[in-house]
């Protein structure tokens, strides 16, 4: 890859640095909690998690934005929105409901970042480059989570209101990919596509497994994050010390981004499998040690199996899918990311798990029953043999033909 391919890269990539930015609010859930008394518990969660509702409204928006704006003007409104939302609760924290619909605005701009992101991507990069970059999305997103999660605890340390002016670095972000990333002149192309017709008409079945594999994924993460705080809380532990484990812990998902090209080697078509594993393994050494050095390290586990699976599952849907089909399935594989994590607190609590330890017992329980599942029944070999017949010449040729 050259300096130019590089520098689009690390352009595009910039934005990623917000998509996993909420994680700092899940480090602060439970002194949010002391200052709501009156709020029920699974409400105040929904600090972390309501993001994802407006995750949802930006998936369902995000095709029609494509055909009055840029890509590139698309990012700066996620910036610019994800900055505002963000922010707010710095100053205006005396009522949840605004701050839930601050956090809702928040997700919104994470939506539009995670949808846009893979799309441009895909349309600059191919094969293996495609891979290489898709892995650094999560690594960005990692180093994102990582910053956010420490700068926003050691200013929330005495007042968790503080936290929230990280959220101002969105706006420097925006600044930075307006520079780095060129005007696109793509609307005209993608306005064509619109007239051709593309949506879901002949796409791979495979697409919906990797689907049900977000689906899972988002139980799980959400399940990890927004109970995190709660669990060391019991132990003793406060705010800063949840965010400065979260914080180290990251290092594991930006050194598997880093080296996912390797790692792949060694799990060969169960990457996402063995990513399962990793996540089982966060989730106990949480659950079942009191020691800092456990704590960090079951984050570091977190970190990979994010990657693992989450570097894989867009990489396989920009392959399982074409370029005008790639869009559509982006947004529904947000959508139902976004689905899923914002109503994991409602589902776990009308199946009676209650926020905690409970709930840490479902994520790990559903992580290795999946890593498991995936294993006996060679999913991952499955979706990559789609994959190949999709992306396969001949098969396109047979297509055309036909």
């Amino acid at each position: 890859m050259n300096r130019k391919k590089i520098s689009l890269a690390v352009g595009i990539l910039s934005a990623n640095l917000m998509v996993m930015s909420t994680s700092a609010v899940g480090s602060a859930i439970a002194a949010i909690a002391k200052s709501f008394p009156s709020e029920p518990i699974s409400k105040v969660q929904m600090m972390s998690t309501i993001p994802q509702f407006g995750q949802i409204i930006a998936t369902l928006i995000f095709a029609w934005l494509t055909y009055h704006m840029s890509r590139k003007n698309i990012g700066v409104l996620a910036l610019i929105s994800a900055g505002i939302g963000g922010f707010l609760p710095a100053v205006l924290n005396s009522n949840l409901n605004i701050m839930l619909a601050s956090m809702l605005i928040l997700g919104f701009g994470i939506g539009l970042i995670a949808n846009v992101g893979p799309v441009l991507v895909q349309e600059h990069f191919d094969g293996e480059e495609r891979a290489t970059v898709m892995g650094w999305q999560i690594g960005f997103n990692n180093v994102g989570m990582m910053a956010f999660t420490a700068i926003g605890g050691v200013l929330g340390a005495h007042n968790w209101t503080h936290l929230f002016w990280i959220f101002l670095f969105s706006f420097v972000i925006a600044l930075f990919f307006i520079v780095m990333v060129p005007n696109d002149s793509k609307v005209q192309r993608v306005a064509d596509e619109k007239k051709s017709g593309s949506g879901l008409k002949g796409v791979n079945g495979y697409v919906w497994v990797v689907l049900i594999v977000t689906l899972v994924m988002s139980l799980i993460m959400t399940s990890f994050m927004a109970n995190q705080s709660i669990v060391l809380a019991a132990k003793g532990h406060g705010t800063s010390y949840t965010a400065m484990v979260t914080a180290i812990g990251n290092v594991g998902g930006i050194f598997t981004a880093l080296f996912l090209s390797y790692i792949r080697k060694l799990t060969r078509h169960d990457t996402m499998a063995w990513g399962f594993a990793a996540f089982c393994l966060s989730f106990v050494l949480i659950m079942f040690t009191n020691n800092i050095f456990c704590h960090i390290l079951g984050n570091f586990l977190s970190g990979v199996g994010i990657v693992m699976i989450n570097a894989t599952v867009p990489f396989s849907l920009s392959i399982l899918a074409d370029k005008t089909q790639f869009p559509v399935v982006i947004s529904i594989n947000t959508f139902v990311s976004a689905i899923a994590g914002g109503l994991a607190p409602i589902l776990l609590a009308f199946c009676h798990l209650n926020a905690g330890m409970s709930q840490y017992v479902f994520g790990a329980v559903t992580s290795i029953a999946v890593a498991i599942l995936m294993l006996v029944f060679r999913v991952g070999t499955r979706v990559s043999k789609a994959s190949e017949m999709s992306a396969s010449p001949k098969n396109v040729q047979t297509t055309t033909n036909k």
